[in-house]
């Protein structure tokens, strides 16, 4: 490996070593065209060099490994975080976990997928657990779990399953990492296990919540309180900040183990909405949840490649030697510049036979017009 290549490069260069055969690789690499369109839109029948149902038995059917390509991606993203810390030494970064649920609404029959396809708070569709990295500008995808319904593990059990996957050389270090999570994640057990890994936590909290004498957050005065909710050994400190999206002022609570202050914990919290950020560039320009395939391989394949796609311009904007810091990129732009650097003969041939049509419709107007 040569230290001096640019990492999207690397990455590029070791992904390509998961496809052993010529024809898996290139339905690859125009399947990576359509998702680096930017469009959210990377649909077989979209495809001009490959036929759709090439496509198609490449998502669901070819014998391609898919774990290895996870494990590729996976020691990327382990390797550039390492780098970053090497990189500052006396102010290493504090490495911040975010974990949420994220909905990919779903209509229509996918027999396949029965236990895969149930509605949560109203949405029809498959329910994936996310755990996602943030580290100063890094912003790593690392694992996902797919919730399988009533009377299977709950969203917050996956997500501690989701944490067990995370190294232990990442958990070590004076600055201890932090878990950031929403409501949905403010169980007991799951507060615990975070805990218990030696981890802090930050997560949002019902206002109903109860404590140990008998009142509830909302019947809180002061934020920066410490206190004793049921079902935890420990207390907690509460804040809270207001929220004015609707007519009535909305007012969303906060907890954590540690004894932030009111108004330092209220903005530490806001910090979970990076992964909304994730999930919507995912969605928006790499169709995460525009899949069709019925297969459960097949829609694997979808969802690790859409999360390769965000990585490859990731990588590809630390690359880059002017960046405006804390700030979202321009995907559009991004995409477009990981696709011509590393399938530009994709976009040559799609290109070549556009003009081919063009011509041979042009010369049978004229054949016809004489």
């Amino acid at each position: 490996m040569n230290p001096k290549e640019p990492r999207s490069r690397r990455l590029y260069s070791d992904i390509l070593r998961c496809f052993a055969r010529k024809q898996h690789r290139e339905s690859f690499e125009v399947f990576l065209d359509l998702l680096l369109d930017g469009s959210g839109r990377p649909l077989p029948e979209r495809a001009t060099v490959k036929s759709p149902s090439a496509l198609s038995r490449f998502l669901n059917h070819a014998n391609w490994n898919t774990r290895q390509l996870c494990r590729v991606m996976r020691q990327h993203a382990l390797e550039t975080l390492q780098d970053l810390w090497r990189q500052q030494p006396h102010q290493r970064p504090r490495l911040e976990l975010l974990v949420d649920l994220t909905s990919l609404e779903k209509t229509g029959k996918f027999v396949e997928l029965a236990d895969w396809v149930h509605t949560y708070h109203s949405v029809h569709g498959v329910h994936l657990v996310v755990l996602y990295l943030c580290c100063g500008e890094l912003r790593l995808p690392w694992a996902f779990q797919v919730w399988r319904g009533k009377g299977s593990p709950s969203p917050a059990q996956l997500a501690l399953k989701l944490l067990r996957t995370v190294p232990a050389t990442l958990l070590k270090g004076k600055r201890r990492p932090r878990l950031h999570a929403d409501g949905g994640f403010e169980s007991a057990e799951f507060i615990q296990g975070v805990l218990t890994r030696g981890l802090d936590i930050v997560v949002g909290v019902r206002c109903t919540r109860k404590l140990e004498d008998s009142r509830q957050l909302r019947d809180l005065m002061v934020r920066g309180s410490l206190v004793k909710p049921c079902g935890l050994d420990q207390a907690m400190c509460v804040s809270w900040v207001w929220l004015y999206r609707n007519k009535e002022p909305e007012q969303r609570f906060v907890m954590s183990n540690l004894d932030l202050g009111g108004k330092y914990l209220a903005r530490v919290g806001k910090r979970r909405w990076r992964i909304e950020a994730f999930f919507k560039t995912v969605k928006g320009r790499f169709g995460l949840e525009r899949f069709a395939q019925h297969s459960k391989q097949g829609v694997l394949r979808w969802w690790c490649l859409s999360g390769m796609a965000f990585l490859l311009c990731h990588v590809q904007n630390l690359d880059l030697p002017v960046s405006v810091p804390h700030s979202w990129p321009d995907w559009g732009d991004l995409a477009s510049t990981v696709r011509f650097s590393f399938v530009s003969e994709v976009r040559r041939r799609a290109l070549q036979l556009e003009l081919d049509a063009i011509d041979a419709f042009q010369h049978a107007l004229l054949t016809s017009s004489t």
